[in-house]
């Protein structure tokens, strides 16, 4: 067991067994199901990052559920967990920060589950190419949501923008990567993001430097980053 950035860093079932009763932080390196179930014994953790735990399944989260002092958690690189395991999530009642950057079997499905999870402000989801209009939409409905990555190489297009900036009220930074489908009128729905001050737009190849003109003028105190 190592202590690193204030995450104590546990690798084995071992130094599980050896965390003191009040730890709030652990980062897992190469745990599996076994390892993360037995978690949900220390109810102070607030922050658990799994990062590059390829072993993992949904199991092990149906047991971070019960973690009810959770507020951030990075399964980044978590690549067996699916849609069914995104629903043990959304059950967490203090979950502010969740990174499921490829996680490539986690969908719509998935997101529909978090769109119940009111608690989210920051949400990561890179290479979830399985993501679609619909996944985006739900999650509109969270009404603390603050920074959103949405996936690259995704079937996400202006409609899928464009409905969840009607309700996107908290929203303040959001980034859109190789999305072929989205052009300049989805682009320019995002002026309805009034808090909007940090906007990504990368590899957009039908997003042009007259839309980023327009949403520009008509958010200001937006710093946009387009190439």
């Amino acid at each position: 067991m190592i202590e690193e950035d204030a995450l104590t860093i546990v690798t084995a079932m071992k130094d599980i067994d050896e965390l003191s009763a009040d730890v709030t932080t652990v980062k897992g390196k190469d745990l599996g199901d076994a390892e993360v179930l037995a978690l949900p014994r220390f109810s102070r953790l607030t922050k658990v990052s799994l990062a590059g735990c390829t072993g993992i399944t949904d199991k092990a989260l149906e047991g971070l559920s019960k973690l009810t002092s959770l507020e951030e958690l990075d399964l980044s690189l978590c690549n067996q967990i699916s849609d069914r395991g995104i629903f043990y999530l959304s059950l967490l009642p203090a979950l502010r920060s969740l990174n499921l950057n490829w996680c490539y079997s986690v969908g719509d499905a998935g997101l529909e589950s978090l769109g119940k999870c009111k608690t989210l402000e920051t949400i990561s989801l890179w290479s979830c190419e399985e993501i679609t209009d619909a996944g985006v939409i739900s999650l509109a409905c969270l009404p603390k949501l603050k920074k959103l990555d949405l996936p690259e190489f995704a079937r996400i297009t202006d409609r899928g923008i464009a409905d969840f900036a009607k309700s996107a009220a908290s929203l303040e930074e959001l980034r859109l990567a190789n999305l072929a489908e989205l052009t300049d009128e989805g682009l320019t729905s995002l002026a309805k993001c009034a808090k909007l001050r940090t906007l990504s737009v990368e590899e957009c190849p039908r997003v042009t430097a007259a839309g980023i003109s327009t949403l520009k003028a008509a958010l200001p105190s937006c710093r946009i980053n387009y190439t």
